[in-house]
């Protein structure tokens, strides 16, 4: 009966040990962003041990780190049912809960896990401060407090400082997220995920070359941790090295051959304005996972970089389609989908997207422009001045912006403002010849009798600055101008001087009605 017990015993011992390393295995897979291998693997665990709720939790993350929300929920919820008294489950629920804003009840799971590990469980802990570290609505004081606790459980854990130095990297405190990256790094010398986050830190500091010099490293302590691959290729893009970050990311993809990969590679090459790779690269992802709703995300943001708009008004509409509660919109996709409505001539539409693209993210202030743009042509004049008005409040307004606000005023008939605002758009930019050309015009209906001639001058200066170049993209007005300037020495009885510039006119469009009707006179014929 002993030898019994202790083949027995020996046995559960080899079963927990090839579990565990089997368990280990699957979660350096979802590290290492190999997350359709790591789906294979945590099956297998799961038919041969299907009451572990450690097993699922960590399936679950394999979902979460993916951002496949429902599946990860999924399985953060089949955890607490496999297993009630698995504190692992719980922070799983809980840290779908914080994703959806869902703050009260996310911290009620989250003691619930803490409960039943009775706070002992240090990588309990951690995974809650994980999730206060990096979900967008952050609470780095509780992620402070639960790693203090980690570190006095288990001070010799290399993972505990790798978190700390998170914490203290989303509070901008690079020197103390530098120390314990390094303090890490010391107690686990082969720690490639210590050495990426010291690369990390200074990517983010734009310090590009001492970036390269630890993801460099990263790659020599383990040449298959394919994220060191991808970021490498990230911070060779940024600085211009087109062939060297290809490379880079085609290691990343011989590591992983993957639907996932491959997906990532298509956002990369979008985000990098790499429109034309992009979309062959995500119509390639698309074979593979055609239900990826990001893929038609950068098809829509390709396709109109390209002035594909017959392909990208599909694309947009698809990954609207396609978007679940779990997608995460942002504003980008309802500025794109503005975009194709405007170019179809939907601008009312157009106007509700962009509005829906603002709520989302306040900073976007430029699309007050492209909403203001929409209502000028469906004269909304004082909407329009509005938004104007907004955007130049907003301290990011330009030169342009004060030009576009006086245009409106000028077409919604209040030329005291239209002039006030085309006199501050010459005294920001003396030498712009839009800011004297507005001017004169709004001048023009300001003296309509031509009682004061007060636009003549402002016709002068436009005229002046014009440069070479500019003169078929604005000849009407220059037409315009100099038609206004003729006139006004017709009326002195100056022919040879008004002569002089009813020639140029017709040196510029010899059917000039204006111009032929006055060469032909006799006073134009007296001239030279």
């Amino acid at each position: 009966m002993k030898k019994v017990r202790l083949f027995l015993s020996a046995s559960m011992m080899f079963t927990t040990a090839l579990f565990s390393q089997t368990l280990n295995d699957a979660i350096k897979q979802t590290l290492n962003e190999q997350f359709e291998p790591a789906d294979a693997a945590f099956k297998v665990l799961i038919q041969a041990n299907p009451t572990s709720g450690e097993f699922y939790f960590y399936y679950g993350e394999n979902f979460f780190r993916n951002e496949k929300m429902a599946q990860a929920a999924e399985m953060y919820n089949k955890a607490v049912e496999v297993n009630a008294t698995s504190p692992f489950g719980y922070i799983g629920v809980g840290k779908i809960q914080w994703e959806q804003g869902k703050q009260t009840e996310a911290k009620a799971s989250f003691y619930k896990a803490q409960t039943l590990s009775a706070n002992k469980n240090a990588t309990v802990l951690m995974k809650i401060a994980e999730e206060y570290i990096n979900a967008e609505q952050k609470n780095l004081v509780d992620a402070f407090a639960l790693l203090d606790l980690a570190a006095k459980l288990e001070p010799k854990n290399p993972e505990v400082y790798i978190l700390m130095g998170d914490a203290y990297m989303e509070q901008q405190n690079g020197t103390k997220a530098i120390d314990n990256y390094e303090k890490a790094g010391t107690m686990d010398p082969k720690s490639v995920k210590a050495i990426l986050r010291q690369g990390q830190l200074w990517n983010r500091s734009r310090n590009y070359e001492k970036a390269l010099e630890f993801y460099k490293k990263a790659k020599l302590v383990d040449s298959s941790f394919a994220p060191a691959y991808r970021e490498l290729a990230e911070i060779y893009f940024r600085a211009g090295a087109y062939k060297t970050a290809s490379a880079q990311y085609k290691r990343y993809l011989e590591l992983n051959p993957n639907c996932s990969a491959k997906a990532r590679y298509a956002g990369f090459l979008e985000e990098a304005k790499q429109y034309k790779e992009s979309v062959e690269a995500s119509k390639d992802a698309l074979k593979c996972d055609s239900n990826n709703v990001y893929l038609y995300r950068y098809l829509a943001f390709d396709y109109y970089n390209l002035k594909n708009f017959s392909d990208g008004v599909p694309a947009s509409n698809n990954f609207f389609k396609r978007v679940t509660p779990e997608v995460k919109v942002i504003s980008q996709d309802y500025e794109y989908k503005g975009k194709f409505n405007a170019q179809t001539g939907n601008d009312s539409l157009a106007i509700i997207d962009w509005k829906k693209a603002i709520e989302m993210d306040t900073t976007r202030k430029e699309l007050y422009n492209d909403i203001a743009s929409c209502l000028m042509k469906m004269k909304k004049y004082n909407e329009a001045i509005e938004l104007y008005m907004k955007k130049i409040k907003s301290g990011k307004a330009t030169v342009n912006d004060s030009l576009a606000l006086g245009r409106a005023y000028y077409y919604s008939k209040d030329f005291i403002n239209a002039d006030t605002t085309f006199a501050d758009v010459m005294r920001l930019r003396p030498t712009f010849y839009q800011g004297f050309l507005w001017r004169a015009k709004t001048n023009v209906q300001m003296d309509p009798k031509n009682e004061k001639w007060l636009a003549k001058g402002y016709y002068e200066s436009f005229i002046a600055k014009l440069k070479p170049e500019d003169t078929e993209k604005v000849k009407s007005y220059i037409i315009e101008a100099y038609n206004y300037i003729g006139v006004y020495y017709l009326t002195k009885k100056e022919y040879c001087t008004a002569k002089s510039f009813f020639v140029l006119i017709f040196n510029l469009d010899p059917t000039n009605v204006n111009a032929k009707k006055f060469l032909e006179s006799a006073e134009g014929k007296k001239c030279p």
